[in-house]
């Protein structure tokens, strides 16, 4: 069986496998629906999604909750460096969208665009896991799927460790500036 390290993180790698429409903005994570689609056992929950049967420990989405990381702590055995890049610029592009439309009018949702960078920022983060301290480039170990393999061939850039920064900086800075404006 698969291990997530959050619920979050095993919806994302849902999303990923089963290509969910990537023009969707982010929102909070649905509320799983106990006995349909997530089982709980004695020290974890096996969540039952379009991926396949994916289990995640109930100290590790508490761990990660307490410390406010969404996707979780360590390293990720879902999703490789690759496709965490990718995410970051998917989140990235949601977040710029959502940020030029809004106006700060009360009618509008702020925290769709804040929750994009935020998971934009996650996401480089994600991919930085995987970057050992001494080098500038992903080693091949870090980057499994297909999917990922062939983003890195289109991009070679994808996960050099001046890109992830440059990424990482933008979205947190991106974010503070949209914090700082409409707060």
């Amino acid at each position: 069986m698969l291990t997530a390290r959050t619920l979050t993180e095993a919806q994302v790698y849902e999303s990923v496998l089963t290509a969910a429409d990537s023009s969707a903005p982010a929102v909070p994570p649905p509320d799983l629906q106990a006995g349909i689609n997530l089982v709980e056992g004695e020290t974890s929950w096996t969540y039952n999604s379009a991926a396949g049967a994916i289990e995640i420990a109930y100290v590790s989405e508490e761990a990660a909750r307490k410390l406010g990381l969404p996707f979780g702590l360590g390293v990720s055995t879902l999703l490789d460096a690759a496709q965490w890049s990718i995410l970051a610029s998917t989140f990235g592009r949601r977040a710029l969208t959502a940020d030029m439309s809004y106006t700060g009018q009360p009618d509008q949702d702020r925290s769709v665009v804040e929750l994009n960078w935020e998971y934009a920022a996650y996401a480089v983060r994600e991919a930085l896991k995987f970057l050992p301290e001494d080098a500038d480039v992903m080693p091949e170990s870090a980057i499994w799927s297909s999917f990922g393999r062939q983003a890195l061939v289109e991009s070679p850039q994808l996960v050099h460790r001046a890109k992830l920064f440059d990424d990482l900086q933008y979205y947190e800075g991106t974010l503070a500036d949209f914090r700082a404006l409409y707060s």
